[in-house]
């Protein structure tokens, strides 16, 4: 009791002190107490002010890591669905057209699409068509001013296809229902689901590796000589309004040479 008196009595006469005297000299007195007898106090309030502030800068950048560790893992997993799956588009030695989508013409599932490009400038029948992410169709019909692009999912296409990774040959084909595969695959050939199918050599219209899609499905064809992988293709040629026209024509002199030694 007499402990609590006392510092009872000795702020009120600090108060007091402080009280008397001019304006400057409060101001002397009060300077002085707090780099005194007020010190260790007002060093508390200081220390204890910045740990609340240091708190809190460090919960701001705990959220800021967090944000940042969620977008790196995001663009992580892009990357490495982008390595397994897609191949570059790298045809520089051809000249490309760049036509829009102003029509479709045939039956659904077998719809061809309509360009606003022809042989005004210098588009030709067979020239094949695609888009930033791989294959659409080729050029079956031209006019002065506009082409019809037969799809790679009607079923009349079919183009010359291998695997990247494993170089194993098949025949691009599309059922009625615009479901796509590759055919024609022997029995036992290296090829499993992921992988990423492009172009090849055998097609008689598209440059060797322009992209086609993936392998989802692997099945045995109905003759059980051959497999069929069906393909997730990369682009849908019906969800575009740009295309692409590469003028690109295969030099089949070969064919000449051997109708010539057949005969």
């Amino acid at each position: 009791m007499f402990r609590k008196n006392a510092l009872f009595l000795t702020y009120l006469v600090l108060a007091l002190i402080l009280l008397i005297g001019s304006s400057a000299q409060k101001l002397t007195k009060a300077n002085f107490l707090s780099g005194s007898l007020y010190f260790p106090f007002i060093n508390s309030l200081n220390s204890l002010e910045d740990i609340f502030h240091v708190q809190a800068e460090n919960a701001k950048l705990i959220n800021s890591l967090a944000e940042k560790t969620l977008r790196v893992n995001m663009l992580e997993n892009s990357l490495k669905y982008y390595r397994e799956t897609q191949t570059e588009l790298n045809i520089p030695d051809y000249e490309i057209i760049v036509s829009d989508v102003v029509g479709y013409s045939g039956n659904y599932n077998e719809r061809n699409l309509i360009i606003n490009s022809g042989r005004k400038i210098g588009i030709n029948r067979n020239y094949p068509v695609i888009s930033s992410a791989g294959i659409v169709g080729k050029v079956i019909e031209t006019s002065h001013n506009y082409s019809v692009i037969m799809p790679y999912n009607h079923p009349a296409f079919k183009l010359g296809v291998m695997s990247k990774s494993t170089q194993v040959q098949g025949i691009l084909e599309s059922d009625v229902y615009g479901n796509s595969y590759m055919g024609m695959i022997n029995l036992g050939s290296e090829i499993s689901l992921g992988d990423t199918i492009v172009t090849s050599n055998i097609s008689s219209f598209f440059p060797k590796n322009i992209p086609v899609g993936t392998v989802s499905r692997i099945t045995d064809s109905n003759d059980k000589v051959h497999m069929d992988a069906y393909i997730t293709p990369f682009t849908n040629p019906y969800g575009l309004d740009k295309l692409f026209v590469l003028f690109f024509s295969k030099d089949k002199d070969y064919e000449n040479e051997l109708k010539t030694k057949r005969k």
